[in-house]
């Protein structure tokens, strides 16, 4: 029994582990671009989906955005902001950014 659940549960997991936890001085630079692309694509939508929530609240011009969205909007936007800037650093090593 405990050899199925390794086999079934425990194995793909590590896998995936493996895969998906890669560090970023290790990825490729065609992962690292995709990676890039992936978080700011999320940075995107959770603004998008923030000013969809409360139009109202977006339709001026002036003042700081960042006190426009929720705190839990705010959160999600500063976690992302931290693996971009990690992924950024990459490419500037690596010379993609100038």
């Amino acid at each position: 029994m405990s050899k199925k659940i390794i086999v079934t549960i425990l194995l793909p997991v590590f896998l995936f582990a493996c895969v998906a936890l890669k560090p970023v001085e290790k990825l490729t630079d065609e992962e690292l671009a995709d990676r890039y692309d992936k978080i700011d694509l999320q940075i995107y939508m959770v603004k998008r989906a923030a000013s969809k929530d409360n139009p109202s609240k977006y339709t001026g011009g002036s003042g700081s955005l960042q006190s426009s969205y929720s705190s839990g909007d705010i959160k999600k936007i500063k976690k992302l902001e931290a693996k971009l800037k990690v992924v950024r650093q990459e490419l500037v090593k690596r010379g993609y950014i100038p």
